[in-house]
């Protein structure tokens, strides 16, 4: 048990560094996956009644 111990604690920050590098990396790869499958996601709005609301994306009104 003592040379386990000691292994862990001769290695403490690189393994914390590689534990925290793979997290950071996991959230990236997720924030990117979202990011795709949002552009991707076309929705109907819908109004009171339920019909489907006039989109305005092709001309603005200021």
């Amino acid at each position: 048990m003592k040379k386990l111990t000691e292994f862990f604690k001769a290695k403490q920050g690189k393994l914390l560094q590689i534990a925290l590098g793979g997290i950071m990396i996991l959230f990236i790869a997720i924030m990117v996956t979202v990011y795709f499958v949002a552009k991707q996601a076309n929705p109907i709005f819908l109004d009171e009644k339920g019909r489907p609301m006039q989109s305005e994306s092709g001309s603005h009104h200021y």
